[in-house]
């Protein structure tokens, strides 16, 4: 009988009430995978038949990953994926002369079956948690490693420096703050950089990271964005075991509501928790593979 990932449940909420997610998630039967489009930080919005070009580029990899055969490489499926993307958001911008922060970028993780082995791949800071059926092993990991801290040192010298949200979703409204967020941005996907992305540049694929995972069916696990991995990453509420038992005994629904009561009843201004909104969009797939 052929391995199989097989669905068991998925979330997708988005960080502000009443807005929308660039997140995306999916599988195929060979592969998982989770996608977190990066909040847009431009002026103005290029693909306007979207809620967002974030939106845009995560429906475009969602596509693309959803239909990849198990035969291709995930760095050519990324390098096509990036280049029809480059090809499409500058016919639609009419102009080839836009600024780095402009283009629109998204995280990804994927899980793959490989013959007997499962497989990790990944650009940026979504996660992936993997265990083991047969002796309860956990695998867990992301693209962007030790991206986490640095993160969470820049939000909170922000924060101290606006004095909080002050009422809004984020902090990325202050000019002095959104100055420091599109130079990071800027350099990505740059010869000798640090962070690669789901974007407008081919090469990116080159720097995908590929992990084997060590374990093999009967496995469960959760690829999730870092919103939703926020639950282990900052706020400690979880460790990663404690995480996927949760997801899997107490389901999807209950981890986001108390992912939301910690970032809006708990520390709505993020002086526990320092981050750049109150909430980020939250996405999980809970996935078995018998």
């Amino acid at each position: 009988m052929m391995t199989r990932i097989e669905v068991v449940a998925c979330l997708n909420d988005p960080g502000k009430p009443g807005g929308h997610s660039e997140d995306r998630a999916g599988a195929n039967g060979h592969s998982a995978f989770v996608i977190d489009g990066a909040t847009g930080i431009a002026d103005r919005q290029v693909m306007t038949d979207h809620p967002s070009d974030a939106s845009w580029l995560a429906d475009h990899a969602a596509a693309v990953f959803s239909r990849a055969g198990s035969e291709e490489s995930v760095a050519d499926i990324v390098s096509s994926l990036n280049a029809e993307a480059r090809k499409t958001y500058l016919a639609a911008a009419g102009t080839g002369d836009l600024p780095r922060y402009m283009w629109p970028a998204a995280a990804f993780q994927m899980l793959r079956i490989e013959g007997d082995r499962l497989v990790s791949y990944g650009l940026g800071d979504c996660r992936l948690f993997l265990q083991s059926e047969a002796d309860g092993r956990v695998f867990e990991t992301t693209a962007l490693k030790g991206n986490r801290v640095k993160e969470i040192a820049a939000a909170r010298a922000h924060l101290a420096r606006t004095g909080g949200f002050g009422g809004k979703n984020d902090i990325g409204g202050d000019e002095k703050t959104r100055a420091a967020l599109r130079e990071s941005r800027s350099k990505h996907n740059m010869p000798g950089g640090r962070i690669f992305t789901l974007g407008l540049v081919p090469k990116a694929a080159d720097e995908i990271v590929r992990e084997e995972t060590g374990l093999a069916a009967p496995a469960r696990g959760l690829l999730c964005s870092d919103g939703f991995a926020a639950l282990c990453d900052n706020y400690d509420a979880f460790g990663p075991r404690e995480l996927v038992d949760a997801a899997f005994d107490e389901g999807l629904p209950a981890l986001l509501a108390r992912l939301r009561e910690i970032e809006r009843i708990e520390d709505p201004e993020g002086e526990r928790f320092p981050r750049y909104k109150i909430s980020d969009d939250a996405t999980c797939l809970a996935f078995r593979i018998p």
